[in-house]
């Protein structure tokens, strides 16, 4: 996001307030100021509106972030609520460990968000939902502006004013019901000396949402804090820090659940003036939690967490980084069985397998509160195997499936044949196995939590065929016009491949441009070539082929990580 815009207060301002002179040119202000979030759109203006001593209400800007709710919810609907939640997240882990009893999970290592930097950079940071970057790490940025009436002649008022950066970072816990939240107020800028004075508090409001006691704050760290401007300035940072008891677990909430959210309110106080204006930032929910069965093999447990709920989990296999080439396999089979249902076995027309990020979801089931339901994926699944690959060697072979049997879509409980089973190895299996139970336990995917699945593999986003020389008429141009789309988020390059061919052609790629001169874009690829991927990447064509014989030849274009 845009940082704080920095402007030099003007020589005619500083002539108005020593002279306490007001002009025509000054328009007329509300003699209450205000307080206010700046967009990033707006924050040009607005500082030069502050500059002018006018009033910011005409950029329309709204003071406060939050939105009411109405006591305490229902569990049903809170856990509608982060189902609904469009915000997703991917969650990153080591890759596990060959030891001499078998697969062994990497150790959980919390991924937090450790600088204001890092979060400001975000595009997210300062939306209307923050920047979740994944269940323990949260933050939201914003630019602060607050305008004081200091000089008033005739109805015709002078608003003196304090421009910062507002920054929360809030971190949840896979050890705790605890959840802190760090905040730093940045690049203050005051268009009167007589607001050093002023004095601003930040305190960290918090509401239970589902039981009384799930927001308390802790003992160990202050309520609010309040400072004058000029000590912010020296010192410019604060935390907070709420936990959440516990409540007796029933049948409709045997893990323990809590809900609760927080939001931050400042409120700057200038005495002399006889002002005082509050205004709210966004609220972020927290869910707690003590599920007992958090358990990683072969001894790690996490009883209790706080986690930001907000958001869809994405269940992140990276199979093309050479740690990961043990889940190569096993990740090829579900990618496959998502991206082609009906290719899968068992063969069923009109397949449709769930998981895929941006499409559909698994659900959780924890195996020991639904043994039966467990039991019959497994029995399912089995049988199934035992069908299809009757007569194929199994030597040092498993048969994987995917759903996974730990969720409600797997092969008995979604109700359909609407699963796939593949042999692969026992070796890549059982590896999938335990990383996908620690992932459970480290990202505290709870009985129900729904969660999608991504298989960083190399993806195939375009394909065109080329003749072997430029078409007829043409100089450059050997191909149709074709696009590159549906880019998956975690590609970082673009790899060319030659196939139905000769492998040993080069070429190059232009984009075609509509009453203009066309644009090379890559030149002397060949089967295999690595490059950047470019924006724009609609209208292009292959180009120049060369070392063809004259046969033509397709170009399949995949995004890799």
């Amino acid at each position: 996001m845009a940082r704080f815009y920095k402007p030099m207060v003007v020589a005619v301002l500083l002539l108005f307030l020593t002279t306490e002179m007001t002009s025509p040119v000054q328009a007329k202000s509300d003699n209450e100021g205000g307080g206010y979030w700046i967009p990033e759109g707006k924050i040009e203006k607005a500082t030069e509106l502050m500059q002018e001593g006018m009033s910011l209400k005409e950029l329309g800007i709204k003071q406060d972030q939050t939105e009411k709710r109405a006591g305490l919810q229902t569990l049903d609907d809170l856990i509608k609520e982060d189902q609904e939640s469009n915000a997703t997240y991917r969650a990153d882990m080591e890759p596990p460990i060959k030891t001499a009893d078998g697969w062994a999970p990497p150790e959980f290592d919390y991924d937090h968000i450790l600088t204001t930097e890092e979060c400001q950079v975000h595009p997210d940071s300062d939306s209307e939902t923050g920047y979740i970057k994944n269940r323990y790490s949260f933050c939201w940025s914003h630019l602060a502006a607050y305008q004081v009436p200091i000089r008033c002649i005739g109805g015709f008022c002078f608003n003196a004013g304090i421009q910062f950066q507002f920054t929360q970072i809030g971190y949840g816990s896979n050890q705790s019901r605890n959840t802190r939240v760090y905040y730093t107020i940045e690049d203050i800028m005051v268009t009167h000396p007589s607001l050093n004075g002023a004095k601003l508090e930040v305190d960290m409001e918090c509401e239970s949402l589902l039981n009384e006691r799930d927001c308390q704050n802790h003992p160990d760290y202050p309520e609010a804090t309040e400072r004058t401007i000029a000590q912010w300035k020296n010192s410019n940072y604060g935390n907070e820090a709420f936990t959440s008891e516990a409540p007796p677990a029933t049948d409709a909430n045997p893990d323990r659940l809590g809900y609760m959210e927080f939001w931050p309110k400042l409120t700057l106080t200038h005495a002399a003036n006889n002002f005082e204006e509050s205004i709210d930032g966004i609220k972020q929910t927290v869910r707690t939690d003590s599920a007992g069965y958090m358990f990683a093999f072969p001894d790690q447990y996490f009883r209790q967490g706080a986690v930001f709920s907000n958001a869809t989990p994405i269940f992140n296999v990276p199979i093309t980084q050479p740690d990961f080439s043990m889940l190569e396999e096993a990740g090829q089979h579900w990618k496959f069985a998502m991206e082609n249902p009906e290719q899968t076995r068992p063969e069923m027309n009109g397949k449709y397998i769930p998981g895929e990020a941006g499409d559909s979801t698994l659900t959780r089931m924890y195996t020991r509160r639904h043994q039966e339901e467990y039991d019959r994926n497994r029995s399912k699944t089995r049988s199934t195997c035992n069908r299809e690959f009757a007569d194929e060697d199994r030597t040092g072979k498993d048969c994987d499936e995917y759903p996974f049997a730990s969720t409600w879509e797997g092969s008995s409980t979604n109700g359909l044949d609407n699963f796939s089973v593949r042999l692969i190895s026992s070796d890549s299996n059982q590896a999938a196995g335990r990383w996908l139970g620690a992932w459970y336990a480290y990202d505290r995917i709870l009985d129900g939590d729904q969660f999608h699945v991504e298989v960083e593999a190399p993806e195939k986003i375009a394909e065109i065929r080329s003749e072997g020389q430029p078409q007829d008429g043409q100089q450059n141009r050997s191909s149709d016009n074709f696009s590159i789309q549906n880019i998956p988020p975690y590609a970082t390059k673009l790899e060319w491949r030659i196939v139905d061919g000769p492998t040993d052609a080069t070429f190059d790629v232009m984009r075609d441009i509509s009453f203009g001169i066309d644009e090379t874009i890559f030149t002397a690829l060949q089967d295999g070539s690595k490059t950047d991927i470019e924006t724009g990447n609609d209208d292009l064509y292959i180009a120049r082929p060369e070392n063809t014989n004259g046969e033509s030849f397709t170009v399949e274009v995949y995004a890799i990580p």
